[in-house]
């Protein structure tokens, strides 16, 4: 009787223990992105944060992300808050999805890039941070 109660005991906090492995191992999800220099980003699927670096400046990051929201992708652009070498842009879109890009100037001379698209939208922070990365390139070559 003792012996079946611990061996429930074991097979219990071995489940337990799978159960925390599989939720922590598939918080995040590498991308391959739109990016020559950093063509890997990650996506964390518990915060829905879409994360990845760009070869720029923060400026030229900046006006990269507003021609993206507002031009390639339609979105509405409704604010910036400017920061020590960042900046925090807000958008929405037609279903009023809260649209939230923070661009911060690494010491590293890159510019971080991290998407929030709602809830947690992996395939459209995807899309926004290509359009971003492929406005760099074309405001680069004026």
């Amino acid at each position: 009787m003792i012996c079946e109660s611990i061996c429930i005991m074991k097979k219990l906090v071995l489940i337990a223990f799978s159960a925390v492995a599989l939720l922590l191992g598939a918080c995040s999800t590498h991308v391959l992105v739109d990016s020559a220099d950093y063509p890997m980003a990650e996506y964390d699927d518990m915060t829905g944060n879409f994360e990845g670096k760009l070869k720029t400046n923060i400026n030229t990051a900046f006006k990269a992300t507003n021609l993206a929201l507002e031009k390639d992708l339609q979105y509405f652009r409704v604010g910036q808050i400017p920061g020590d070498n960042s900046w925090r842009i807000f958008a929405r879109t037609v279903l009023d999805y809260e649209i939230v890009v923070n661009l911060r100037q690494e010491k590293s001379g890159d510019v971080s890039v991290v998407i929030s698209f709602g809830d947690g939208n992996l395939m459209k922070s995807q899309q926004i941070f290509n359009a971003i990365a492929k406005n760099v390139r074309a405001l680069e070559r004026q």
